[in-house]
């Protein structure tokens, strides 16, 4: 079990090389992985995942927050085409509200051809998650381990880049050494789920992981420049990470630091610590503690207890309550669960 849950720990910071699809990762030692179609070299994959959340000050309120598909097509034995397009919060129901239906509804989520010379080097060209950090590679519903991300996950750097990147993987003294770097010269490709857009941006992260005995260690770096689409400003953002596996627990963690060069606006950074225990066979607790800085107000802590539950191959089960010492943006105390149906 630990040697697969450490193989998340590799592809999370690997995505170049894994696409960062679940068709390559592991929930409770059980492999999800699409369809093939015949012989045509296509491969399907899908989700759905809908939401309930049960929130102080806030009505309840039920939600198909995303339904996802996934496209793979091998066109060469070095040249693949990938593609996922998502429904994004359909409907809703809310308390007091009825059923509503969605503004934004059809989302471009990534669309991308990666060519691979070589076993150790990647070349991608189109849209694709930046290769910040742990969480935003595998930030899809049936990857993560709790219903909403940490606050650092979403709003210190651009979440999609469209342009280029290159990525190169290889092992020195029994280290794993991964480095991406990346570019973007023009808007995102369509709407994305994106909180926070980038009309241009430069940037890379390097990573490193190692066993040590029963435990595997992995930290990481990144860095990226980019030009703020809500508002035309230059910002930057830093970050490092951690993740270890030992004895069946995952446990991870980011910081990150972001500011405007322009307009003398005020730098934010924020951090989480976060682990997954196993509990028995398809079941995890999980526990989160999270700090955020943001450019005003003052500083906002939180924290997670929930329990992740993988019954059967297709199906995962979350269930988190969040603390906080004051409501802020998706942290806001109360219930949240999801129900992840996946292929």
């Amino acid at each position: 079990m630990a040697a697969l849950i450490a193989l998340l720990s590799v592809l999370s910071a690997s995505s170049m090389a894994a696409g960062a699809e679940w068709s390559e990762t592991t929930w409770g030692g059980e492999v999800s992985r699409g369809w093939d179609v015949g012989d045509s070299n296509l491969w399907v994959g899908g989700y759905l995942n809908n939401k309930l959340e049960v929130l102080e000050g806030e009505p309840n309120s039920f939600s198909l927050a995303d339904v996802g598909v996934l496209l793979r097509y091998q066109l060469t034995p070095t040249i693949s085409l990938f593609n996922e397009t998502d429904l994004d919060e359909s409907l809703t129901w809310e308390e007091g509200s009825g059923v509503q239906v969605g503004s934004r509804v059809l989302l471009l989520e990534r669309l991308y051809a990666d060519w691979q010379p070589r076993p150790d080097l990647t070349l991608r060209v189109g849209k694709f998650l930046t290769p910040f950090g742990l969480w935003n590679v595998v930030r899809r519903a049936p990857l993560t381990w709790t219903v909403e991300p940490p606050l650092i996950a979403e709003s210190l750097f651009p979440d999609h880049i469209t342009g280029a990147a290159v990525g190169f993987q290889t092992t020195l003294s029994h280290w794993t050494l991964d480095a991406t770097a990346y570019g973007q010269a023009t808007d995102e490709l369509y709407a994305g789920a994106s909180d926070t857009v980038a009309s241009g941006a430069g940037g890379g992260r390097v990573s490193a992981g190692h066993l040590f005995g029963p435990a595997y260690v992995e930290l990481g770096a990144s860095g990226v420049g980019w030009v703020n689409a809500a508002n035309g400003k230059w910002q930057d953002g830093f970050g490092g990470d951690f993740a270890c596996t030992a004895g069946g627990n995952y446990l991870q963690g980011e910081i990150a630091y972001g500011r405007q060069l322009t307009g003398g606006a005020s730098p934010n950074w924020g951090l989480y610590v976060q682990d997954a225990v196993p509990v028995f066979d398809g079941l995890w607790g999980v526990l989160r503690f999270e700090h955020f800085d943001p450019q005003t107000g003052p500083s906002v802590n939180g924290g997670l207890v929930g329990l992740a539950w993988r019954p059967l191959p297709w199906v995962l089960l979350k269930a988190d309550y969040q603390l906080t010492n004051r409501n802020f943006e998706d942290l806001n105390r109360g219930f949240v669960a999801s129900i992840v149906l996946f292929f």
